[in-house]
């Protein structure tokens, strides 16, 4: 019988957070260890890979086929290698003989192969990511054989993302509908394992001792604790107390010229879902006025501060720098073409946004602009959970989102907005835009491929099925005695595995 992961798996997982004890005081030997300390600006949902939501976690825990390593190269990991057909369709890994589970047992090809089913028959979200994959094969423990529908050029970056790495059988079904609710109680095959965990506070992760590649992870313990105010974050770095933490808007300016300042483009990408259900935003000129009724410079320049640069692309700049020659991006905003459309109408909408700070700011940056076009904007400003939750539902008006590339093509932005998608959460269906992107599907030629998939761009954005905001860059403090922390911009945003430190 299927079953939806999500609402389910995170209740459960909150629930089994707050059975966990109180912070622990360090034990005697803490400053003997190498402990990296670290943050995240929101909780875990759930540590099952078929759940892949809160996708930075997955990265540390579990080990797919392939990573990519602190230099952003594709890296054998769970795998020691591969080979691939000569009509590019038929892959066959072999995995590393040394692979294991964190209480032992072998990493095997079935492991891989009982995932991927899973991922189908529990009729998780993610499942549109295995789309591509025809047919599965275990020729023995240690090989395993994907069949693919279709030639596809960027699959092996797929292989290192949430939703393709492997469950155990035997864990799965001990656990039942708990499994990923409890990180303590699972087992993973990755550089590290959960130590502890606390609901919304933080967690502690402990190097794998059965790590295949663990001599070559070179710190003990990460301590994550759940911070949402960058201004606790960055007084906490002033004192010690982490090691890295982001920049705000105002404080960028006053850390630019310190050692300790660094910055990361990723890929990214904010956005505005505008929910068709809703009768006014039925209306494609409506769409089109609230798009054009915001400074999308101004907002990345005086708001932001950090680099991000303003959107009026949902396929992020650098992804893949042979699709951007395929298009031209022109401003959108328009205040006086936004004012005619709106102003007579005195629309009154709710946009959900998150309760971090960034989120807020940005909200009333936009609340502030539409109701200079008579536009009257709530703010309800929720969890991650809850606002990925009320999406689900199709219960809001506005919602500010975000999204970062699972794998190195277009696809899996435009993908998102298909009729059907579990992520298309706004009611927006175009069949012509679903034609194009299933002819590029079966699009053989690249050139023409892209150019099928950049016209499936400007036609999500003509009908403004959302309204793009900004491509995100970090500004960030990193402490000087860690090194090799390595961040990406497709998959999981970053990897403790690399990192050094050297405590003074």
């Amino acid at each position: 019988m299927k079953k939806t992961l999500i609402a389910a798996a995170s209740t459960a997982f909150l629930l089994a957070g707050c059975s966990t004890t109180e912070t622990e005081k360090a034990a005697p030997n803490e400053n003997e260890k190498k402990v990296l300390h670290t943050m995240e600006s929101y909780d875990l949902l759930s540590v099952d890979p078929a759940d892949a939501i809160t996708s930075n976690i997955f990265n540390q825990i579990y080990e797919g086929l392939y990573r990519f390593d602190a230099n952003n190269e594709l890296v054998p990991a769970a795998a020691k290698s591969h080979s691939v057909s000569e009509d590019g369709k038929v892959y066959t890994f072999k995995l590393d003989q040394n692979a294991k589970w964190s209480d032992g047992k072998p990493v095997t090809a079935e492991n891989f192969r009982y995932a991927y089913e899973r991922v189908i028959e529990t009729n998780s979200p993610f499942s549109y990511l295995l789309e591509p994959v025809k047919e599965t094969k275990v020729i023995d423990d240690q090989t395993l054989q994907i069949e693919l529908k279709r030639p596809t050029p960027y699959f092996l970056s797929m292989t290192t993302f949430g939703t393709y790495m492997p469950v155990r059988e035997d864990i799965v079904k001990q656990q039942g509908e708990q499994f990923g609710t409890d990180p303590e109680t699972n087992v993973y095959n990755g550089p590290f394992t959960f130590k502890k965990y606390q609901a919304e506070q933080g967690y502690t992760l402990a190097k794998n001792a059965d790590y295949a590649d663990q001599k070559n992870v070179k710190i003990d313990e990460v301590d994550v604790k759940i911070i949402k105010d960058p201004m606790l974050a960055i007084n906490l770095f002033e004192t010690g107390e982490l090691d890295v933490a982001p920049l705000n808007s105002e404080n960028v300016i006053n850390y630019k010229s310190k050692k300790e300042y660094n910055t990361f483009s990723d890929s990214r990408m904010f956005f505005i879902r505008m929910n068709q259900k809703t009768e006014a935003l039925k209306d494609q000129k409506n769409r089109q006025a609230i798009d054009a009724a915001y400074d999308k410079k101004a907002l990345t320049e005086t708001l932001l501060g950090n680099g991000s640069l303003p959107a009026d692309y949902i396929v992020p700049q650098e992804l893949d720098p042979k699709y951007d020659k395929t298009r031209q991006i022109e401003a959108s905003f328009d205040a006086t073409q936004a004012k005619q459309v709106l102003a007579d109408q005195k629309l009154e909408l709710t946009m959900i946004i998150e309760d971090d700070d960034v989120s807020k700011k940005i909200g009333e940056y936009i609340q502030g602009s539409l109701k200079q076009q008579n536009v009257d904007v709530k703010l309800l400003s929720l969890p991650k959970k809850e606002r990925l939750a009320r999406e689900g539902r199709g219960d809001y008006d506005l919602s500010l989102a975000s999204w970062a590339p699972d794998y190195q093509d277009a696809t899996t932005y435009l993908n998102l907005f298909m009729t059907g998608n579990p992520f298309n959460m706004m009611d927006y269906s175009n069949k012509k835009y679903d034609s194009l992107l299933k002819q590029a599907e079966n699009e053989l030629d690249q050139d023409k491929r892209l150019e099928l998939l950049s016209k499936a761009e400007t036609m999500l954005l003509d009908d403004q099925a959302i309204s793009p905001v900004y491509q995100r860059k970090n500004a960030f403090l990193q402490n000087t005695e860690v090194k090799n922390l390595a961040r990406h911009n497709v998959g999981t945003d970053i990897s403790y595995k690399y990192v050094e430190i050297n405590r003074k």
